[in-house]
């Protein structure tokens, strides 16, 4: 009798396991707008492969951004626009790229070549019609 009720809490605490991991379970839906940066993307996912924060600026790199998707409570953005800039001198852009918007965009990727920038630490900030969405700090060495 005690063994049937041990196992039938046994069972019990599995399921309930069980179901807690399909209702946490991550459904790809990303969570919040990021920026990564590195050398190489997976074809499949579109992501990119061991992002890196510090990165040799003599290499080609990838940048990638991914954006949270809008509910249908949420006016569809018009404008996508990442900056670049010297940690030091945010005011300075060195770069800005405008990222097509269609119906369905979940990311952008595209490649930089930061030789011509000097060492030092950079800021890519992401911005959602003119409203600052992420900031990610990286180091070109």
């Amino acid at each position: 009798m005690i063994k049937r009720q041990r196992l039938l809490i046994l069972f019990i605490v599995l399921i309930s396991i069980v179901i807690i991991f399909f209702i946490l379970k991550d459904d790809g839906e990303i969570k919040r707008d990021n920026i990564e940066i590195g050398y190489k993307t997976n074809d499949e996912s579109q992501e990119i492969i061991d992002p890196q924060n510090k990165v040799d600026r003599n290499k080609k790199l990838i940048v990638s951004t991914h954006f949270k998707s809008n509910s249908g409570k949420e006016k569809q953005n018009k404008k996508f626009v990442i900056k670049l800039a010297n940690i030091k001198d945010r005011d300075n852009v060195l770069m800005e790229e405008t990222i097509p918007n269609d119906e369905g965009t979940s990311g952008y990727e595209f490649q930089i070549s930061p030789g011509k920038f000097p060492a030092g630490k950079y800021q890519f900030s992401l911005y959602r019609d003119n409203n600052l969405s992420v900031e990610k700090v990286f180091i070109f060495k």
